[in-house]
C-alpha cells in the first residue's frame, strides 16, 4: 500500500488491486496524481494514473499500489 505522499510522477509501482484483472501484479510508472473534492463539502478523493506497458493507463487509488522504486 502506498501513501499519497509516495505517489510522485515517474515512480515505479506494482498494482495490488485494479478494476482490470490483467494488470494486477504488473509494474508500471505513475503518470499523474489527482486530488478531487466534489461536491465541496465532501472529503478529498485521491486517484493515481499508472502507465502499464502493454496495456495503457490504469486509474487506481493510492492504497492499491506498492512502491517498487523511487
Amino acid at each position: 500500500m502506498a501513501h499519497v505522499n509516495d505517489c510522485v510522477p515517474g515512480t515505479k509501482v506494482k498494482l495490488l488491486h485494479a478494476g482490470v484483472l490483467r494488470v494486477v501484479g504488473k509494474t508500471g510508472t505513475i503518470v499523474e496524481l489527482t486530488r478531487v473534492r466534489r461536491p465541496p463539502a465532501t472529503e478529498v478523493t485521491d486517484t493515481v494514473t499508472v502507465d502499464v506497458p502493454g496495456h495503457g493507463d490504469v486509474v487506481v487509488r493510492p492504497a492499491d499500489l506498492e512502491v517498487v522504486s523511487g
